[in-house]
């Protein structure tokens, strides 16, 4: 059985870090350029949350989950089979 690679997000368990940001650009730019990324963090200051946005330029390589320290970003080994709408 092959295995599919999804994503798991979860912006309650986001603290800001933009870890997740730096890779991106650093993978696909070479640079540490936070505006250039494909995923944007955006923090709401009153409530203390973030909100977590992909642009569609993102590549869906997952490089964000893998860094992601929190666990707000995951890479999960989903079964073929068990995928949505598959």
């Amino acid at each position: 059985m092959t295995m599919a690679r999804e994503m798991v997000i979860r912006p309650d368990r986001c603290t800001g870090c933009c870890t997740c940001a730096l890779t991106c650009a650093v993978t696909y730019l070479g640079e540490f350029d936070l505006t250039r990324a494909c995923i944007r963090i955006t923090r709401h200051e009153f409530e203390g949350t973030f909100d977590i946005t992909f642009s569609s330029t993102c590549r869906n390589c997952k490089q964000c989950a893998l860094a992601c320290p929190s666990g707000a970003l995951r890479a999960v080994e989903i079964p073929e089979g068990e995928k949505e709408g598959g």
